[in-house]
């Protein structure tokens, strides 16, 4: 505890500043050169560079090998290599046609959005400060060669491998090596590991492990690198994908089976099989899905925001809390000293002299440590520093002791001073938003990182940062979407209060870091859960409140730019990083706001919400296709009827009914419906309207094939008729269109008239080239026969999915749960 004594006792722990001397050479590395011109020449020519490019994104081959090869695609292949042995051209072009295309355009389009996102992200590409021939300069990583002498400060990725060669202050965390998250101090001579990160003082390192011999390349390369993290849709996508297969790959062989048990003619039975594996396997979907997500970086990378990871694009659709800093959100992160007021009998002048003394001895200075020497100057000597403990968010303090015995402290009030009535001068100038600093002497240095008994204060210093012009309508934006804001900040709860009141935030529940540390883990949750403000918090609290409010279930987004955010950033589902911040706050963020401005995040949001909503309604066509042929074919072969399908007519409907369709919804050429619930909106959708789809084709495959005496190709016409245009309803459905709402049609006209038209060209062009798709002349009753179907199947469809109907809710509820 520290105990601030009377005035008596300050004059006798401030002595006078001594006759400038010059500062100790050992604490200014301008000793340490680095390599030469000569030097570094001579390490590019024997190859001793950094030039290890481990992948941070999927090559190009590997784009290849994606498309290409998978069990569906070499199923399909043998298929269609067989089919054109048996001469059946015409037949293997409509059923490769659709995989073909599949292939060439997610070629295309990945390639496109790999180049594009490779382009930002060298935008967002970190450099090193290396020193050579005793001058800095900020270079690539990939060009440091060996025994260069880097630099490195708070928040820098050590990048290689090598030795400490004079360090100040130097702390070092390691827990993305060695999962230790408590920092770790590194003295001169000691190794500096690449992948770790700095978070406290100064230090200069020589390279000595480089490019693949580094720590973390060989980490990488051990690990193969890249590795695509698949999203919560993806995930769902690929296991409809893995049952598909499954079903595939039993039902295909059994088909076979019954080919040959039924004398079927070998060519027709291939031809079957063909129908079957493309009807069971979505693959279009696997490739809109991964189309939608590439579009959806794109887009967002417009609104200035680099998606490192692409499942942040899906991420930004799910965000329900948004926790974020003070410091560079709310305010502009421009600070500026507006008073120095001197404590005791101290003057301003002294006062001055003993911060200057401080600041310019600082291993490294924060964008505070910067305004105060602005304000104060630069001292010119003074006794030498003997040792510095750096400021951190979890002290809160810092401190460098001299060579005349004299501690200096800077930190905050309520942690350095007890004296109440300097506390209350404290609070009143951070209820004006400004940022209070206290400044104190001591005799004693701190041991082991903690206060000595006696400290005398010299001075508060008020350090003022102006709030963002722009911030009430960002944040009224994330409100509007339903997003809820919390400010977790270092700072005082009167200068977070008066700044977030200013923004337009509620204050009236603000929650400090030293009572959040005094709950139990049931009060936590709960002030976690009410509070809107929180002050004073170290980083490991404001870890402890995102995993606290995702626990809650809420998916929460973390926006940061230091070195003490790093620990939230990695426990939240969103890490978002500033440009400007730390290297290391980048590294581990999923998303980089490249003008630092929190302005453009509600942009990249919606373009994310967007993307989810495309994906969700491609689901839906695509799957309530699958589900209803598959079962029409399922019953079909209980009911010993002929194979339902023909693979000229059934590819034709799916390229019309299900690939076009897919195709408008990614260019945003057609807007979806609003879709709320994966599991509700759309799995419960697939059931319903798949259950109805499969009624009614099989009806239509029956009784057509029934009442012409067992006319199979006749059958086959009605079915893709029926399919065909359940399809245009299916489409309507998911674009809002109701065939029993007029109202609809009008809201939307656009989807309304795309829908007609990809109805007519579905069944104009068979009906224009009859012999090329095997269609017969359908004789008048079989049209009225199907149009009283289709009439019926609609409202079953209109009232299965928006009223809830008893007969099908069963089966929803099975399925979403």
């Amino acid at each position: 505890m520290v105990i601030v004594s009377g005035d008596t006792s300050i004059q006798a722990l401030s002595p006078a500043l001594p006759q400038e001397t010059p500062l100790n050479a050992l604490l200014r590395p301008d000793n340490l050169n680095g390599l030469t011109s000569a030097e570094v020449t001579e390490r590019v020519r024997r190859g001793l560079t950094n030039k290890f490019q481990p992948r941070s994104s999927r090559t190009y081959r590997g784009i290849l090998l994606d498309n290409l090869i998978n069990v569906f695609n070499v199923t399909l292949f043998v298929l269609l290599l067989i089919m054109i042995a048996l001469g059946e051209s015409i037949d293997t072009l409509f059923s490769g046609s659709t995989v073909l295309l599949n292939i060439v355009i997610g070629l295309f389009q990945e390639i496109r959005a790999k180049r594009t996102l490779d382009q930002l992200a060298a935008l967002a590409a970190g450099t090193v400060r290396v020193k050579r021939e005793g001058k800095n300069f900020d270079l690539p990583l990939d060009q440091i060669v060996q025994d260069d002498l880097i630099e490195v400060t708070p928040g820098d990725k050590i990048v290689v491998d090598g030795p400490c060669v004079w360090q100040d202050a130097l702390e070092v965390d390691e827990s993305l090596i060695t999962g230790e998250s408590d920092p770790i101090a590194k003295e001169t001579g000691e190794t500096l590991t690449s992948g770790s990160f700095i978070t406290a003082g100064r230090a200069f390192m020589r390279a000595e492990k480089i490019g693949a011999e580094s720590f973390a390349n060989q980490l990488n390369r051990t690990a193969k690198n890249f590795k695509l993290i698949p999203t919560p849709i993806q995930l769902k996508i690929s296991a409809i994908v893995t049952i598909s297969v499954v079903g595939m790959a039993v039902f295909g062989p059994l088909l076979l089976i019954a080919g040959e048990t039924l004398r079927i003619p070998f060519r027709d039975t291939v031809r079957n099989v063909v129908v079957l594996v493309t009807t069971f396997v979505p693959q279009g979907l696997v490739l809109a899905t991964t189309l939608a997500l590439s579009f959806g970086a794109i887009r967002i990378s417009r609104q200035r925001t680099l998606v490192q990871r692409i499942n942040a694009v899906e991420s930004m659709a799910n965000v329900t809390v948004l926790c974020f800093d003070k410091t560079g959100t709310l305010t502009q992160n421009k600070l500026s000293v507006v008073d120095l007021l001197p404590l005791g009998s101290y003057t301003i002048a002294y006062a001055k002299r003993l911060l200057a003394q401080y600041i310019s001895t600082l291993a490294t200075q924060n964008k505070t440590a910067s305004a105060i020497e602005d304000y104060v100057g630069r001292s010119s000597g003074g006794p030498a520093k003997v040792s510095e403990l750096s400021f951190t968010s979890t002290r809160k303090w810092g401190a460098s002791t001299f060579a005349d015995g004299v501690t200096l402290f800077l930190g905050a009030p309520e942690i350095l001073i007890e004296d109440r009535d300097v506390r209350w001068q404290a609070n009143q100038l951070a209820t004006q938003g400004l940022r209070v600093l206290a400044f104190v002497v001591s005799e004693a240095a701190p041991i082991d990182g903690q206060l000595p008994a006696e400290c005398a204060p010299i001075a508060l210093i008020a350090v003022r940062d102006m709030p963002r012009e722009d911030i009430q309508a960002t944040l009224q934006a994330f409100t509007d979407r339903g997003v809820k804001l919390k400010v977790i900040s270092g700072d005082s709860a009167e200068t977070v209060g008066a700044i977030a009141r200013t923004a337009g935030l509620d204050v009236t529940h603000t929650v400090t870091g030293a009572e959040l540390e005094a709950m139990n883990s049931a009060e936590f949750a709960e002030a976690v859960k009410s509070a809107g403000i929180f002050a004073r918090v170290t980083p490991e609290t404001k870890r402890k409140i995102v995993l606290a409010l995702t626990q809650q279930g809420e998916y929460v987004a973390m926006v940061g730019d230091g070195v003490n955010d790093v620990p939230a950033l990695k426990a939240a589902r969103l890490g978002i990083a500033m440009n400007d911040g730390a290297q290391i706050a980048k590294d581990v963020a999923d998303l980089v706001l490249l003008n630092n401005a929190l302005t453009t995040l509600p942009l990249a949001l919606a373009e994310g919400h967007k993307t989810t909503q495309k994906i969700y309604a491609t689901v839906k066509i695509f799957l309530t296709r699958n589900l209803y042929l598959i079962l029409l074919f399922i019953m079909a072969g209980f009911m010993g009827l002929p194979f339902p399908g023909h693979v000229r007519q059934i590819s034709w409907s799916a390229i019309v009914t299900t690939g076009l369709p897919a195709t408008l919804i990614a260019l945003e050429l057609t807007r979806p419906h609003a879709i709320h619930s994966f599991q509700r909106n759309v799995l419960g959708y697939i059931v319903s309207a798949g259950l109805i789809g499969a009624i009614a084709t099989t009806l239509a495959y029956v009784a057509s094939y029934l009442i012409s005496e067992r006319n199979v190709v006749l059958a086959r016409a009605m079915l893709t008729l029926t399919a065909t245009i359940y399809g245009t309803l299916v489409f309507w459905d998911v674009h809002g269109i109701i065939l029993f709402e007029p109202t609809t049609f009008k809201q939307h006209p656009r989807e309304a008239l795309i829908g007609l038209g990809l109805a007519i060209v579905a069944v104009g062009v068979p009906r224009m080239y009859p012999e090329i798709f095997e269609i017969p002349l359908i004789p008048l009753p079989y049209w009225i026969g199907l149009a009283l179907l289709l009439i019926i199947t609609a409202y079953t469809l209109w009232r299965s999915t928006f009223e809830q109907t008893k007969l099908l809710a069963p089966f929803r509820t099975l399925i979403t749960k």
